[in-house]
């Protein structure tokens, strides 16, 4: 009896949760989601003011995460072999995988060669699209634009659009007093 009365409970609570969240965000997440509120995780992970982590989103080891941060689901930040430093305002889309190390070669050595490592610097006011990867060693500068799918396998300068396997710089983000644009090169636009 006490079995089927929590779990009719458990029914109605996670079904009103959810048709709050579809009346207030137009919005249906993964259960998961209805329970844990993403801006106490990252208070409990010491997340600058502001900042928002989907419950579905790993962040392990030494992750410095600024002010106004907003880190999608079902993304992963490793910073277990290195430091992964993300500026303000940063957004980190869906499926986002961040590493600060690199264990194929100690794999197909047989574990005689090191995992390479290192640190990651991502700098205020950049947007990393959803399904990117960001490998070790990486710095991107601020007001940035990565495109959806790149991998991230060299450093990024400031005010880039950047996007493509492997990452190539195709653009730039231009600020003429507070008129945000976006300049492709090659283009006529």
């Amino acid at each position: 009896m006490i079995k089927i009365k929590f779990e009719d409970e458990f029914k109605n609570y996670t079904h009103s949760k959810r048709e709050e969240m579809y009346k207030n965000w137009n919005r249906v997440l993964p259960t998961n989601e209805l329970f844990f509120d993403r801006w106490e995780k990252a208070k409990y992970l010491n997340c600058g003011e502001g900042s928002s982590i989907y419950d579905t989103s790993i962040i392990m080891g030494k992750v410095i995460i600024g002010k106004n941060v907003w880190i999608g689901p079902f993304t992963m930040i490793e910073g277990i072999n290195g430091k992964v430093e993300i500026g303000d305002n940063c957004n980190i889309s869906t499926g986002v995988n961040i590493y600060t190390h690199d264990s194929s070669m100690h794999v197909v050595s047989g574990g005689k060669l090191p995992f390479k490592k290192g640190d990651v610097h991502i700098g205020k006011n950049t947007y990393i699209g959803s399904m990117s990867v960001i490998k070790q060693n990486i710095i991107i500068g601020d007001n940035c634009i990565i495109g959806a799918n790149s991998f991230v396998n060299k450093n990024i300068p400031d005010n880039s659009v950047a996007f493509g396997i492997p990452i190539k710089v195709v653009g730039e983000v231009i600020n003429e007093a507070g008129d945000y644009k976006i300049k492709y090169f090659n283009s006529e636009d």
